[in-house]
């Protein structure tokens, strides 16, 4: 599976909404950050760990990461833009550029904990990317993966003709069942997979009512994100 766009279109867009990223983040509040939270609480998080956040952006899992200590995190980002921004957050952080499909620097079975938040829906080889992370993850590792389901197309387009958001750039949001199968087909078992529903206003408590009332049916596939925990 590869999709219709590029690498360097997915880094010219990132580049570009760079300035705006963290205070269009910001406006959103909890259903940006729940992110972070989901993957501390779904991960398993050990002290000791040898972590890869791949794409990291401008740094934001770092302060959830560092409760836990001593930590490797290797963080690898696509937009040089967003690197000089987390660089400037956290100048003792580990931040290289990465093109999502060459992982050739890290050697066979090196990470604990693979972290990769909504980055497969920009990835333009999505298979290529999965298999990258089987091979760099340990025997009993986990990757921990976001990513918006497909039916969140509608409710993003919504938002960004309202201008609330900082737009998606190049991308394609998967169904669960894909993610699955392309997961399937790289190797890995799947753990966990988690829906998320949640509403603008009030977002933490009706993510509770709302995923607990629906996360289980077609109404997940509208939800705002879905977590995987996958292993080798």
């Amino acid at each position: 599976m590869e999709n219709k766009f590029n690498i360097d279109e997915v880094r010219e867009f990132w580049d570009k909404v760079a300035p705006i990223y963290e205070p269009a983040n910001k406006k959103v509040g909890y259903i940006h950050y729940q992110r972070f939270e989901k993957t501390i609480e779904l991960g398993n998080i050990q002290p000791d760990q040898k972590i890869l956040n791949i794409w990291s952006r401008t740094g934001s899992l770092i302060p959830y990461l560092r409760k836990t200590e001593n930590l490797t995190i290797l963080n690898r980002e696509v937009s040089p833009e967003f690197i000089k921004i987390a660089k400037s957050k956290f100048s003792n952080e580990d931040f290289q550029q990465t093109d999502l499909e060459d992982l050739s620097e890290f050697e066979d079975n090196s990470f604990d904990r693979i972290i990769s938040l909504e980055t497969l829906e920009h990835t333009p080889k999505p298979l290529t990317f999965l298999k990258e992370l089987k091979r760099t993850l340990k025997p009993d590792g986990l990757l921990i993966m976001s990513l918006p389901p497909k039916g969140f197309e509608i409710i993003t387009r919504i938002y960004d003709a309202l201008g609330n958001n900082h737009g998606e750039g190049p991308h394609l949001f998967l169904n669960p069942n894909i993610v699955k199968d392309l997961a399937l087909r790289a190797g890995l078992k799947i753990i966990k997979h988690k829906p998320f529903i949640m509403l603008p206003i009030f977002a933490r408590q009706s993510e509770k009512i709302l995923t607990f009332l629906f996360g289980k049916t077609f109404l997940a596939n509208f939800g705002v994100r879905h977590f995987y925990i996958f292993t080798k």
